[in-house]
């Protein structure tokens, strides 16, 4: 087992949990119930994916980021 802090970006909110081996960032956004939220190890790192194994990928204590992802789209011209 590790010890993980989650902070939600905008929030200033911290949630510290445990996770398992094999615990994926779709498990870690669900107990915290965070489903529109990403994970990344920080604001310039990639996002992990959903069934990506976070466990092996963070140390014991390490801190990690929950963020919505940016909306791109292209801006309509005025007619």
């Amino acid at each position: 087992m590790k010890k993980l802090s989650v902070v939600v970006a905008g929030t200033g909110n911290i949630h510290d949990l445990e996770i398992r081996p094999g615990t994926t960032a779709g498990d870690v956004l669900a107990q915290l119930k965070l489903t529109d939220y990403l994970l990344s190890k920080g604001p310039n790192e990639p996002f992990f994916a959903q069934a990506e194994s976070v466990y092996d990928k963070v140390g014991d204590g390490e801190k990690i980021y929950a963020s919505t992802k940016a909306e791109v789209g292209v801006r309509k011209e005025a007619a």
